[in-house]
């Protein structure tokens, strides 16, 4: 029996500082409902859904944009309406638990339950200023503790990354080994020259060497001065681009996927199974490399 899901990819434009979060997912609320109208299943909203990337500077108020509830209550009208339409949902946000920081993500299923949570667990840029660095996520984050997991939703096996974690073949292959079909990542990321280029090409890479398939989401616009980049896009487990977002605001791109697509893939590659782990135990070794300024 065949095996498709309509995914959706919820692109938001910027949130500048100091615009309430009930206005946000006001925002987020109108693409729920063109993805309802649209037969989405899996809708995907991006990193830091709920406030500015305030990372991109050092700062000492930062309290005020974490959330102490999962899921956050501010997203309660927003997970009310999925739950009636049927649509699962994955949020990124900022977690405040127990007196530490995660940049974290949560994940409902179509019938609205909380099915989990993933914590980032690499964090770009570094505590203070280095002369290179264009955020400053460990000034404010803990490293996630979750580890990667993976939960059955909306008829596939869906597992969570955010955003630098995209640019780690491990987390793909941590998620696809737990048996990911699909995996969404959320992201903050300023522009640069190459950062566009960047993005396709880690997450496409990803798709491919996992025979799986990867909705990458991103916050875009200039949001408090600061340009981000977009480029949200589903791709499938050959690396090929299916839908692409094509502005810099509030966008929903869709795609009807179909599961089955991966399995020739993973017969005639079988990247998983041909794997010879006895040979990468230097990937286990201890980091070695210290952050500057620390």
């Amino acid at each position: 029996m065949p095996r498709h899901i309509k995914v959706a990819a919820a692109q938001m434009g910027p949130n500048n500082e100091g615009t309430p979060r009930e206005e946000i997912v006001e925002r987020m609320l109108v693409l729920l409902e063109s993805a309802a109208r649209d037969g989405v299943e899996l809708i995907v909203y991006p990193e830091m859904a709920l406030t500015t990337y305030f990372p991109k500077k050092i700062r000492r108020d930062f309290d005020q944009f974490f959330e102490t509830e999962v899921p956050p209550k501010a997203l309660e009208p927003l997970l009310r309406r999925a739950a009636e339409a049927r649509i699962a949902v994955h949020v990124g946000f900022c977690e405040k638990a127990d007196g530490t920081y995660f940049n974290s993500a949560l994940l409902t299923g179509r019938d609205g339950r909380l099915l989990g949570t993933f914590r980032k667990i690499h964090l770009p840029g570094t505590k203070a200023a280095d002369g290179f660095a264009q955020v400053y996520e460990p000034y404010y984050f803990a490293h996630g503790d979750t580890g990667y997991r993976v939960w059955d939703c909306a008829g596939a096996r869906v597992g969570i990354a955010i955003c630098q974690d995209r640019r780690y073949p491990e987390s793909y292959r941590a998620l696809a080994l737990q048996g990911a079909e699909i995996i969404l990542i959320g992201y903050n990321t300023p522009i640069s020259a190459l950062a566009l280029d960047l993005n396709d090409l880690c997450m496409r890479a990803g798709a491919y060497a996992n025979a799986c398939f990867v909705v990458g989401v991103a916050k875009a616009g200039v949001e408090d001065g600061v340009e981000l980049i977009g480029g949200s896009s589903v791709i499938n487990p050959l690396g090929q681009i299916v839908a692409r977002a094509s502005t810099s605001g509030d966008e929903l791109i869709a795609a009807r996927i179909d599961l089955d697509q991966m399995t020739p893939v993973r017969k005639r590659w079988n990247f998983l199974g041909r794997r010879q782990p006895q040979h990468y135990g230097t990937l286990l070794q201890p980091v070695t490399e210290k952050e500057p300024n620390r």
